[in-house]
């Protein structure tokens, strides 16, 4: 009886979460806590001590252990949903937004702050300048960060970004871009443009008060107008018709 009911919790939560009660959520949440008891009186009993679901959540270990058929274990397991949960909530409430490119440096430099190695991260943006997806690579070295051309794709093939910012960090103390900064930054901006996603920046770490922007320094206008699809072709087309011209 148990499994058949499980299953169909289960195809109620995938048809539609949202409107199932505090106390079948709860009930569902607990299967895998408890693989073969019935949940359903455990979390009525959680939601009536607590009064809700967020109660139940804010609730302690010690206080969740008070009701019956709630052990250690299972109170430790609901404060991990529950820190879950609130991060999620965190998150959401526009932690992450990120629609100025001050809002962008800033992000960066909270997000780079201390590192001990370079690390290269893509920020996937929705329209509204949400990150709803955030990829972070290392090579696990000081002062080297390289990114294949594949991992670049996955990104954008898996996210399906509207836009996407991206930020490493150079411990040298300096953000001056490389060549090869440029070279990535260039090759980024091609792939966005074959998948018509908006690059608005690309930004170099160094310190809080020390980070270089492509964007407010004029070079990613430049690099865009180089390394998009039409500026491929126009340039191509350009070297043929002046190889034409030589050899006549």
């Amino acid at each position: 009886m148990h499994e058949g009911h499980r299953q169909r919790m289960y195809e109620k939560v995938e048809k539609n979460a949202a409107a199932l009660c505090d106390h079948e959520l709860l009930e569902a949440l607990l299967f895998n806590a408890y693989p073969r008891v019935n949940t359903n009186p455990i979390a009525h009993a959680l939601i009536d001590s607590f009064g809700s679901l967020a109660g139940v959540f804010e609730a302690s270990v010690e206080q969740l252990t008070t009701v019956r058929g709630v052990g250690k274990n299972i109170a430790v397991y609901i404060k991990i949903l529950a820190e879950c949960a609130g991060r999620v909530k965190s998150l959401n409430a526009g932690i992450a937004v990120l629609k100025t490119h001050e809002d962008f440096k800033n992000f960066t430099a909270v997000r780079m702050r201390g590192k001990g190695e370079e690390i290269l991260e893509f920020y996937c943006l929705e329209k509204n300048g949400k990150v709803k997806r955030i990829f972070s690579y290392t090579d696990g070295e000081p002062n080297k960060v390289e990114m294949e051309t594949s991992k670049i794709t996955y990104v954008i093939a898996t996210e399906k970004p509207y836009g996407l910012l991206v930020a490493h960090n150079h411990l040298s103390g300096s953000p001056t871009p490389s060549l090869n900064d440029d070279r990535f930054t260039a090759q980024l901006n091609l792939l966005c443009n074959i998948n018509n996603v908006v690059l608005y920046d690309h930004c170099i770490y160094a310190s809080d008060t020390n980070l270089y922007s492509y964007f407010t320094a004029g070079k990613l206008d430049r690099l865009k107008r180089d390394f998009s699809i039409e500026g491929v072709i126009d340039k191509q087309l350009k070297l043929r018709a002046e190889e034409s011209e030589n050899k006549k």
